[in-house]
């Protein structure tokens, strides 16, 4: 059985301060085709895959200096990203099982706050994969 805490996505070598909750999906992409060979039946093939990620934090700001984790105004600063400067390299490391990795795009950052003295402010972030998600071999 893996825990929770034994798994944790990094963007650029580094995890977000604060984690609460990672999510990982990975969807295949299909393609169709039919021939006459084929007497009626459709075929499938898998080309690739969509891979997203959803990180979902208590809204931090750090230390200047923190060398392995990204604080909130780090995050919105990746998020706000152009061009080529917007892919991140991304990890999907497990303590006690194999490491993924990729590039990827935040497709996505909110941060809700409320009035309430007893709420945390929290931050999301979407990601999606950009290029091949594969096993990491050392």
């Amino acid at each position: 059985m893996i825990l929770g805490y034994n798994i944790g996505i990094q963007l650029g070598g580094k995890t977000i301060v604060g984690r609460t909750q990672e999510d990982l999906s990975i969807s295949a992409k299909i393609k169709e085709s039919i021939t006459k060979d084929d007497q009626g039946e459709t075929q499938r093939v898998v080309t690739g895959h969509d891979v997203t990620f959803k990180i979902s934090a208590l809204s931090t700001v750090s230390a200047t200096g923190e060398t392995t984790k990204l604080d909130r105004d780090e995050v919105m600063a990746l998020a706000l990203k152009k061009g080529s400067e917007a892919i991140i390299a991304v990890k999907y490391v497990c303590s006690d099982g194999d490491t993924y990795g990729g590039n990827a795009i935040i497709t996505g950052f909110s941060e809700s706050s409320s009035a309430d003295p007893t709420s945390d402010t929290t931050i999301s972030l979407d990601l999606q994969s950009s290029g091949e998600f594969a096993k990491v071999t050392a």
